[in-house]
């Protein structure tokens, strides 16, 4: 788990990677993988990315036997993140020619489609999981947080006064405006507000009032 506190990042694998040994690492690093058939790719991430994995050896045969371009092609067409991911240490571990795949990936780039090299399924893992926390990252920034309650200015001076709750603060708030023309109107008027009476008014003016004036303005 990213930094001991983002919940676990969720992939899915195409059925065909099972014995890959790619799922079995993305477990070890905490992932929650998840295999179904997948009609594009083999492996998908929220967020829209969708990676197509290729070893060496298959790339070039596929390459030779003409599937890659239509792979490629629904890859590009069902995803907004596009990957091609090829695996292996040597990229001319085949049979065809080094300017060929070159070439190729160079022009699966132009298309569009982002190209990573790992060494082996435990490097293809770890690449799997850094996107898939990326894109974990970027929805979590891109999700709207809710908008903070402004509370009515003067509400909390009003409420953390003995006896006033905040449905009575609100009500003095409601009738005079503001915590000035409450003050000015005196304990006289807001004995007169619903919920405050001549008790809480009292109470409201020692806390508010100089106390040699409560007498004054209460008169």
């Amino acid at each position: 788990m990213d930094g001991g506190l983002s919940p676990s990042p969720v992939i899915v694998a195409d059925v065909f990677e099972e014995g890959s040994g790619v799922p079995v690492s993305l477990q070890r690093l905490g992932a929650q993988v998840v295999v179904e058939p997948l009609s594009a790719g083999d492996y998908r991430i929220s967020g829209g990315a969708l990676v197509e994995r290729k070893t060496v050896a298959d790339l070039h045969g596929s390459l030779g036997r003409g599937r890659l371009w239509s792979q490629i092609g629904r890859v590009r067409d069902a995803a907004a993140l596009p990957f091609l991911f090829v695996e292996g240490a040597d990229i001319d571990d085949g049979p065809r020619h080094p300017n060929a795949i070159r070439g190729c990936l160079l022009a699966i780039a132009d298309l569009g489609v982002a190209v990573v090299r790992s060494r082996d399924p435990a490097d293809t893992a770890q690449w799997l999981h850094r996107l898939a926390v990326r894109q974990q990252r970027r929805q979590r920034a891109s999700t709207p947080t809710p908008r903070r309650r402004v509370l009515p200015a003067g509400l909390s001076v009003l409420a953390g006064v003995p006896g006033i709750s905040d449905t009575t603060a609100r009500a003095l708030l409601e009738r005079f405006g503001s915590v000035q023309r409450l003050l000015a109107a005196g304990p006289a008027e807001w004995a007169e507000v619903n919920g405050v009476g001549p008790v809480r008014a009292h109470a409201l003016a020692e806390a508010l009032l100089d106390h040699g004036k409560v007498g004054e303005r209460a008169a």
